[in-house]
């Protein structure tokens, strides 16, 4: 089988119509964020140490530990982002955001869950969604350290 090749002058203007449309959005990679938004990770601690959670017997991609936060004070108010656990054991967590390309910065409220094995909240409820007065600033490019025990 023979394929029919393109006259030069119709293959160039063939690559220069396909490049643009080939290479759209491929400018995103690590670390970079949408304009006005940040991709901060971070660390849940009790009294300056990792919460010590166990993780062996969740249920396969469960990391034992849900990390929300919550726009507070502005028109957006109440807008939710959940934050992707990295390792609950380190209680290390990054905030990417729905879309991957980071959350805008600002005041958040944070609710902490943690379900160790037999189903019951570590917390017993106390940062869930409804009682949590953990505030933190998310800033551009800074990493955040909550430690639960200096908001009892």
């Amino acid at each position: 089988m023979r394929i029919p090749m393109l006259p030069p002058r119709a293959a160039r203007l063939l690559v220069v119509l396909l490049c643009p449309v080939t290479f759209a959005g491929c400018g995103d990679s690590a670390g970079e964020t949408a304009e006005g938004r940040s991709k901060p990770k971070g660390r849940i601690l009790e009294n300056g140490l990792p919460i010590n959670i166990r993780t062996e017997n969740l249920p396969p991609g469960d990391p034992g530990m849900q990390v929300t936060f919550i726009k507070v004070g502005t028109a957006d108010a109440g807008e939710e982002f959940e934050a992707q656990v990295l390792d609950a054991a380190e209680g290390s967590f990054e905030l990417i955001g729905p879309d991957a390309k980071g959350i805008p910065p600002g005041k958040y409220r944070v609710a902490i869950v943690m379900a160790p094995v037999g189903g019951k909240d570590y917390f017993k409820g106390k940062y869930n969604r409804e009682k949590s007065t953990i505030e933190v600033e998310v800033k551009a490019d800074e990493d955040l350290v909550i430690d639960v025990a200096k908001f009892d």
